[in-house]
């Protein structure tokens, strides 16, 4: 009896083994390092981060507590993003997730909770522009609305919904000309929810997705043919495997010394057993 018992669980630890073995896959990129982000000695609102741009010299940070941090070299500086009245954004209104960077030191970002996409200025918080509703916003669910923004090749705002409402519905997605919001979509495979976007120097649609098991998260990245202002095919990059990295939220691709590089930033949740962590990964030369 004690023999099968020790089979049964000898049995099912190899299953679990192979499993996680295989639940990751990194064909399209590779790793080149993982770095702690740490901020200013007493800040507590460093942290929270879940959108992420850069150019692989200047970074910036966005919190889900209304804050964006700028990292240039050794420096840091933020600014607390701000309402029409001047005032700090409230609780219910401060849940920023997508980040663009617009130029001209102007900032397009995505909310949810209260489903939306305003343009700041990044050197003080201040609202520039508040952007019409789709009315398909009011219909996310209050924590699954715009999680991720990417500003098209073209100059369009793309605005991705973290849930679809079932297992084999697509992804919405949401794009915005200048004028008005068309909705279109990405398909929808497996556990993993989007988190993340950014166009990369190829014209490519590349999505950050995130699946969460026992305290751990996995991360995938997929990118997607972008033709007449919507995603066609797509095409895994990398998958990891649970407790790989911490919670990454944040996705920018760009091109240095004629490579494409992806780097990654974590959410901590501002909970001292969650890391805060930049990864860097290198796209493999096809």
């Amino acid at each position: 009896m004690r023999w099968r018992f020790a089979v049964a669980l000898s049995a099912i630890f190899t299953a679990l083994c192979g499993w996680y073995w295989h639940s990751g896959q990194a064909d399209g990129v590779e790793r080149v390092n993982v770095s702690p982000l740490i901020g200013p000695v007493g800040d507590a609102d460093f942290g929270g981060f879940s959108g992420y741009e850069t150019n692989g010299t200047t970074r910036h940070l966005l919190t889900d507590r209304g804050h964006l941090y700028t990292l240039s070299g050794e420096e840091i500086s933020v600014v607390t993003l701000q309402g029409i009245d001047g005032a700090p954004l409230g609780r219910r209104w401060r849940d920023a997730e997508g980040l663009v960077a617009l130029g001209n030191g102007r900032f397009a970002i995505s909310f949810e909770g209260r489903h939306r996409v305003d343009i700041y200025d990044g050197t003080t918080g201040v609202i520039v522009e508040r952007l019409p509703l789709a009315d398909e916003f009011e219909r996310l669910g209050g924590n699954s609305g715009l999680e991720a923004l990417a500003l098209s090749p073209a100059g369009e705002l793309v605005a991705i919904a973290e849930r679809s409402g079932a297992s084999e519905r697509p992804f919405p997605v949401f794009v915005f000309d200048g004028t008005e919001w068309r909705k279109t979509s990405i398909s929808r495979r497996g556990a993993f929810l989007p988190v993340g976007a950014d166009f990369g120097p190829d014209g490519r649609l590349y999505v950050l997705e995130r699946d969460y098991l026992l305290s751990g998260f996995r991360s995938r990245i997929r990118m997607f043919e972008w033709r007449d202002g919507v995603p066609h095919e797509d095409e895994t990059l990398l998958k990891t495997r649970f407790w790989t990295h911490a919670n990454l939220e944040g996705i920018a691709v760009f091109e240095e010394a004629g490579e494409t590089y992806i780097e990654l930033i974590s959410d901590n949740n501002f909970l001292p057993v969650l890391a805060s962590e930049l990864v860097r990964y290198r796209k493999k030369s096809p």
